[in-house]
């Protein structure tokens, strides 16, 4: 469980607690404790996605690993005559090539386990990306990464599946409606026990099928 301290990533953790150990992985060490110490039977692994060296060199010894979850993610608002090349490089840091490096990491041991790759990405790679380029395309790349490790782990059993959500009612989405200059409407966003429950609902499909992609919105969208 990846981005496990945030608001979709604590749900998915809780969701799936009931029926797998959960290793939780984040970079806020005492998030992580403390959010391991309300679940059955959770492990912390205190990782920044955004420094490579770290996640090598933190990883636990897994020979097995049923699932992945992948839910971290920061988010900048910008059009690209403005957006700093900086702002560019930390975004695809954490939201692409922080998963790209993980996933390879416990490739193995989701081979072993014939298990899933389950990536939370966004409905911003399905519409306008004016004014929040960098992290649009950081999000379709790792729409493009996930379709591509689909199609190439097949054979090893391994699945995968991107989920899109909309606006989910989450601390970082008042951040986003704050730097758009707009209202935060939590009514008229998904619960992030929604976005958990479509994580769920993926894991009881029928060992026969392979759900590939999921998109959830909101019965109402502002």
């Amino acid at each position: 469980m990846v981005g496990a301290t945030g608001g979709i990533g604590a749900e998915v953790a809780a969701a799936l607690a009931d029926r797998y150990t959960v290793w939780l992985a984040g970079r806020d060490e005492t998030a992580l404790k403390e959010l391991a110490g309300t679940l059955p039977d959770a492990h912390c692994w205190t990782v920044d996605l955004a420094a490579d060296p770290d996640i090598y060199d933190n990883c636990p010894e897994l020979s097995s690993v049923d699932v992945i979850v992948h839910c971290a993610g920061v988010f900048q608002l910008g059009s690209v005559a403005e957006t700093d090349p900086a702002v560019w490089r930390e975004l695809f840091a954490v939201n692409l090539f922080g998963v790209i490096g993980l996933t390879r990491l416990l490739l193995p041991a989701l081979r072993a386990a014939r298990g899933r790759v389950i990536l939370v990405n966004s409905t911003a790679v399905l519409g306008s990306p004016a004014n929040r380029s960098a992290y649009a395309a950081g999000k379709t790349a790792l729409r493009v990464f996930a379709e591509a490790l689909r199609r190439e782990e097949l054979r090893n059993g391994v699945r995968v599946t991107n989920i899109y959500p909309g606006r989910v009612a989450t601390p970082m989405q008042q951040t986003v409606r704050r730097m758009e200059g707009g209202r935060y409407e939590p009514e008229g966003y998904l619960d992030p026990s929604s976005v958990a429950d479509a994580v769920r609902s993926v894991l009881d499909a029928p060992r026969n099928t392979h759900p590939t992609e999921l998109v959830i919105e909101p019965e109402w969208c502002p």
